[in-house]
């Protein structure tokens, strides 16, 4: 009897070893799974990007101001926030940086101390558009300009939220957040 019964046990563990693989079938449906939820993922990674790109930069654009206005009073001269490279729209996209204005000449002055800081270009992503190229500070540490200057921080496209800093003539600074697609980062 027990020969009759170990060709059955034989066919038994063949037929269980198929029955725990996988079929090409079944193998290739996870794969398209796999693929559309990869895709989903990358998108919804390249907005968290921007976005965080865009908050990045309207926070050192702050810092900056910042600098320029504690500058200004601990120094007891005008200090300028000048655009590297003003681009119309994109007056700050190629940089900027932190300067003395010791003559009072409404530029930067030269030497090696005037230069407090300095910031490299944006990505081409992200517009910091302002009408004046340049944001001086008096020693009191109020804007030069007397007005209020608007500066917006958006990207490009448009397509993900920004921020509209404004600087108050007592020189600080009023941010607010814009949301995709409308104005003033539409």
């Amino acid at each position: 009897m027990r020969i009759l019964d170990q060709p059955k046990l034989g066919r038994d563990l063949s037929a269980r070893a198929v029955a725990l693989g996988f079929t090409l079938i079944e193998l290739m449906a996870t794969l398209a799974v796999l693929a559309i939820l990869g895709s989903l993922a990358a998108a919804s990674m390249s907005s968290t990007i921007n976005n965080n790109r865009i908050y990045a930069t309207q926070t050192e654009l702050i810092a900056s101001l910042a600098l320029a206005r504690s500058e200004a009073a601990r120094r007891g001269v005008t200090v300028l926030v000048s655009a590297a490279a003003p681009v119309s729209g994109n007056a700050f996209g190629g940089g900027w940086q932190v300067c003395l204005d010791a003559d009072g000449d409404g530029s930067c002055d030269t030497g090696a101390t005037a230069v407090l800081r300095t910031h490299d270009a944006i990505p081409s992503t992200i517009v910091v558009g302002s009408t004046p190229t340049t944001i001086g500070f008096n020693p009191m540490g109020f804007l030069t300009q007397g007005a209020a200057i608007d500066i917006k921080v958006c990207a490009s496209d448009g397509g993900v939220a920004g921020y509209d800093l404004v600087i108050q003539p007592n020189g600080m600074v009023d941010v607010a957040d814009v949301a995709a697609h409308t104005a003033p980062c539409s």
